[in-house]
């Protein structure tokens, strides 16, 4: 493993950028990513999970054109690519004014994208996929690094479907859910982690070294075995996306201080193999299967973990309006609380077969720390006492 500079650069605004950004560990690893491989990134999710201020303080780490707009229905050619030229119109040409526009910046925001309407659609996948622009009688490159969308809702309509399949990955952001993370964001003052700037310069080095990355064969091999695997669930991402796919696994490689692409480097591929949300945890499933079987059986325990909160919740709202229901939430709470315990064994195992391997495993405290949380729920909410205050896996 070598460090340079320009990764020591990288590896400090990573650091940064989770202090700032609690529970964004997987954006912040697929716009790192996304950036060092020249890809575009959607993240999808509810208001107020903090999509913008992420993406802001990411864009404004290089010293380049930043082009940032909300879409809606109504957005004009105009907004996005520049106004007519009247001067060129008087001349006979058609031509647009791109200064300040999307066509002159190299990081596009582009806010509630998934409104964009058909006057921008083609434009837009040309600018995405070719890096180019029509204007005029010619066709001109465009210096677009990355273009982030973010939506508060998936695509609907088939003229969207050109568009989704432009971003190279897909996130489904969520709110903070440990609450000590949620403590800590509310206490959180941003002056106090200063992000690093770095240059174009260190941008084009950053990209080199990702090139160097080796890809052994038997990272080849697994790309093949996990879209055999997909295939029989239906799921059939095109021979495009698994090529880019090599490239990303050599970014995410570079940003994880490995020279060579390995087991490791799959996670961040599960955010570019589904076009669903129904897709998400099959996805997830077959190239941690394949790769990482610890991280897979961490995911499976966090799957069963959030089941029992859903039935918890589902059961204190039919006890409030339900005596009959009130009675037995008590016995329910006991059966819940012996699972509980049973996951705390299965992840202490876990736990201890990763550091075996000399694996980091970060699902695995993700999967604790919801534990921890739950349980002490089921304490509060099924007999009204802080009986589980103290649990601990």
């Amino acid at each position: 493993m070598t460090t340079s500079p320009t990764r020591a650069k990288f590896h400090e605004l990573r650091t940064a950028l989770n202090a700032r950004h609690y529970e964004r560990y997987d954006e912040i690893d697929i716009l790192l990513t996304a950036l060092l491989s020249g890809f575009h990134v959607a993240l999808i999710g509810p208001p107020g999970t903090a999509k913008s201020m992420l993406i802001e303080d990411l864009t404004t780490t290089f010293d380049g054109e930043v082009f940032k707009y909300l879409f809606t229905k109504y957005t004009t050619p105009e907004e996005i690519f520049g106004p007519v030229d009247l001067q060129a119109l008087k001349e006979g040409r058609y031509e647009r004014v791109t200064r300040g526009k999307l066509p002159e910046a190299q990081f596009v925001f582009a806010d509630e994208i998934f409104k964009a309407n058909s006057a921008n659609l083609n434009t837009l996948l040309t600018a995405m996929n070719e890096r180019e622009f029509d204007n005029g009688r010619g066709r001109q490159k465009i210096p677009l690094i990355t273009l982030i969308g973010a939506s508060n809702e998936l695509p609907e309509g088939e003229e969207l479907n050109a568009l989704f399949d432009r971003f190279h990955f897909r996130k489904v952001v969520d709110y903070i859910r440990e609450p000590g993370h949620f403590v800590g964001m509310l206490q959180y003052d941003p002056e106090d982690t200063v992000l690093p700037s770095l240059s174009f310069e260190e941008l084009d080095a950053a990209q080199a070294e990702v090139n160097a990355i080796a890809i052994p064969d038997e990272t080849t091999e697994t790309i093949y075995n996990i879209r055999s695997d997909l295939a029989l669930e239906g799921i059939i991402p095109s021979d495009r996306r698994f090529r880019q796919s090599v490239h990303a696994l050599k970014a995410f490689a570079w940003l994880n201080e490995r020279d060579t692409a390995s087991d490791s480097d799959f996670t961040i591929l599960q955010h570019m193999f589904w076009s669903s949300p129904q897709e998400v945890k099959p996805v997830s499933r077959v190239i941690l299967s394949h790769t990482n079987p610890i991280e897979l059986e961490a995911q499976e325990v966090m799957d069963m973990i959030d089941e029992i909160a859903t039935k918890l919740a589902s059961a204190v709202k039919k006890a409030k309006s339900n005596p009959e229901e009130a009675q037995n939430l008590a016995k329910q709470g006991i059966e819940w609380f012996t699972r509980t315990k049973t996951f705390g064994e299965t992840l202490k195992k876990l736990r201890a077969k990763a550091e075996k391997q000399g694996r980091e495993i970060p699902k695995i405290q993700q999967a604790r720390n919801r534990l921890v949380e739950v349980a002490r729920a089921i304490g509060q909410q099924t007999i009204g006492l802080d009986t589980f205050e103290n649990f601990e896996v």
